[in-house]
Order: structure tokens, then sequence, then C-alpha cells
């Protein structure tokens, strides 16, 4: 019983330990922003998200939605990891609301599933905005970013 308590409690200050608050200071795309936290600058990618190149089309719509929503704002961050560039990667929330999921259900972006493969309510999202023709699924055959960026490789 000692033991199941220790766990419990390593593994929930663990969890508290990466989440932050911050002010957003930069949105540079639909998945990636940088907030101010205790005057660090912190680059956060969302997880699980995907969003369209600014050179793509429908990119500049994403990041104007993510713009308008929290540049200037305080969000909090719950970082799930760091990727190879040194960003936080984690979920981005602003007054409750998961704007990681946000940004695919309204058809903002896509559900990065390499990255996130067992999220059944980020594959469910992206299934909803399809189907009822959201955002970039406006088009027939939006070509993802991941295609994008392999495709246009300098």
């Amino acid at each position: 019983m000692k033991k199941l308590i220790v766990l419990l409690l390593t593994f929930l200050l663990a969890t508290l330990s990466f989440a932050f608050t911050g002010k957003v200071i930069k949105v540079a795309d639909g998945d990636t922003i940088t907030v101010l936290k205790d005057g660090e600058k912190v680059r956060v990618r969302f997880y699980g998200v995907d969003a369209p190149e600014k050179k793509q089309e429908y990119g500049i719509k994403s990041l104007d939605v993510l713009k308008k929503m929290i540049d200037g704002k305080i969000v909090e961050v719950k970082q799930k990891d760091k990727d190879q560039y040194g960003r936080v990667v984690g979920e981005v929330f602003y007054e409750g609301k998961n704007l990681n999921l946000y940004m695919i259900e309204t058809g903002n972006a896509w559900w990065y599933k390499q990255y996130s493969k067992d999220n059944l309510e980020f594959a469910t999202a992206q299934e909803k905005a399809k189907l009822e023709g959201l955002g970039l699924w406006k088009e027939k055959n939006p070509t993802p970013p991941w295609e994008f960026r392999r495709k246009n490789k300098k």
C-alpha cells in the first residue's frame, strides 16, 4: 500500500510540474506559439496538431484564427514532451478550452496522427470537420502539411 501511495504521489507531482501558464507573445502559425513564462520565452508546439504552412493554401487563415483568439492572452500549457528543436510540445488551453482540439474540430489544422495515434478525440474531431466541410476541408483534396513540407524541401 505504501509503495502505491508513493508511486501515485510521484506521478501526480510529475504531472503538475509539466503544466504552466504564460502570456502569448507570438503566434508563429496555426500550431506554434511563443509564451512568456516567468520572464522567459518558451516556444510551444501544439501536441497532435499540424496546421498548414504559411506558404500553403489555408496557412494564413489558420494562423489568423489562432492569433485572433489568443495573441496577448494568458494560456495554460500542459507539456507532454520536447521536440527535436527544443520546443515544448503540449496541449494549450485558453479559458478552459483545449485549443489543440479546437484547431482540428474547426478545420484549421490536421490531426497529426503520426505523433498522437491513440487520440480518439482528435481523430473524431477531424472526421466531423471533414464531413461538415469546415475550414481547410472545404477543399476537395487539401494537401497535408507534412506532404507540403516534403515536396518543398530546399
